[in-house]
């Protein structure tokens, strides 16, 4: 009984993190851009505001991920993390020229960069050695980022796009406290484990030098960058076509409420079908939802297409999420998630930056060129196939 509560603490815990990673984000993802443009700033300024943190945690993500299955302790790593985001990301409210906006953006993802890999790789700790169910936890910091949704939209609505950055800084605050609340790294009652997690050699290290490792990671990453577009400018779009603002708070909601809706039956899905499935199933999905995002749809016809967030994000997070389980040890698997994070990072800041220009001179065509990069990451996942790929025996209790 008291393992079953354990588990059940432990499973609690990791959900209200993910919660207090996620409720920001909801609101820093659809408004940002939104922000910066009440500031004045042009289109490619934005884009160059939004691509700079991407370069941030391209090249220090692995680092920071790592430190953290060096130092063999995860939740002490993600309170330091957070609670040093969320003090530079405050500097932002000190001045808002382009110059400030870059060097504060660059500081705090700095430390921002390892806080989602490593959170993943804690909650598939509890994955691993207690039989949660990874879908469960993740979907509450998917309902935090449906509340940033409507809370950005609705104070829009009540005072202005210039004072969405306050409520941005106050949101990112609840890291600092909820990191407090984190289970304790499981590694820290497994001696062996904890030894091997510090001393790093290269049997270890070969998990990361198979050929459809990387190849995987990159199909996943353009898959994520895929996505671009929308973060950096669907809400402009929208504005700009007239939807309200109300009305786009819905429609980012709506994609994270479908985004749920697997997450929730994840355990489930991953019995029926393998994390390629998922895979191949999230590319096709994100295809199908730009070259849709590029016609004059009603609001209801953009509403259908935020649902397919269920498989560009969801199901492609999933199969990733999966995937790096199958494939890499425990004692890795933060750096496993780091080097992910570092690829997809690389790849949404060169479509990030690029989707400025883009959108400037195609407007909603643009989407379509999302729509190949999605059919690319698809025809990667059958390359992926002619290279061997090594898996672990998990064991579970």
């Amino acid at each position: 009984m008291r393992k079953l509560t354990d588990q059940s603490k432990y499973s609690v815990q990791i959900s209200i993190f993910f919660g207090a990673i996620f409720l920001p984000f909801g609101i820093y993802i659809p408004y940002f851009a939104v922000w910066m443009k009440a500031l004045g700033l042009s289109a490619q300024d934005i884009s160059l505001v939004l691509t700079v943190p991407l370069i941030t945690r391209v090249v220090f993500t692995p680092i920071m991920a790592a430190l953290a299955d060096k130092f063999g302790d995860r939740r002490l790593t993600l309170r330091v993390y957070g609670t040093l985001y969320a003090l530079t990301f405050a500097l932002i409210l000190v001045n808002d020229s382009l110059v400030w906006l870059l060097f504060v953006m660059i500081l705090s993802n700095l430390f921002m960069c390892a806080i989602v890999p490593v959170s993943d790789s804690l909650a598939m700790a509890g994955v691993r050695r207690f039989n949660l169910d990874y879908g469960r936890m993740r979907l509450w910091g998917s309902a935090a980022f449906i509340a940033g949704n409507l809370l950005g939209g609705m104070a829009i609505d009540l005072w202005s796009a210039s004072h969405i950055i306050w409520i941005m800084v106050a949101a990112n605050c609840l890291q600092i406290g909820f990191a407090w609340l984190l289970p304790k790294d499981p590694r820290l009652e497994d001696g062996k484990t904890l030894t091997k997690g510090t001393r790093m050699n290269w049997q270890q290290l070969r998990q990361f030098a198979q050929t459809s490792f990387w190849i995987i990671l990159l199909s996943v990453s353009l898959l994520q960058a895929s996505h671009s577009l929308l973060y950096s400018f669907g809400t402009i779009y929208w504005q700009e076509i007239g939807i309200s603002s109300n009305m786009i708070g819905i429609l980012w909601a709506a994609s994270v409420l479908a985004e749920i809706a697997l997450f929730t039956y994840s355990r489930r899905v991953s019995m029926l079908v393998s994390w390629k499935t998922l895979l191949a199933i999230g590319a096709i999905g994100g295809a199908v939802r730009w070259w849709g995002m590029s016609l004059d749809l009603s609001d209801f016809g953009y509403l259908s297409l935020q649902l397919l967030h269920a498989l560009s994000f969801a199901a492609s997070h999933l199969g990733v999420v999966f995937f790096i389980g199958e494939v890499v040890e425990d004692e890795l698997s933060g750096t496993a998630q780091g080097l992910y994070a570092m690829l997809s990072g690389l790849c949404m800041a060169i479509a990030t930056y690029f989707s400025g220009g883009i959108y400037e001179q195609f407007g909603a065509q643009a989407f379509l060129l999302m729509g190949v990069i999605s059919l690319v990451a698809f025809g990667l996942l059958f390359l992926a196939k002619l290279f061997s790929l090594q898996t672990i025996t998990v064991e579970r209790q």
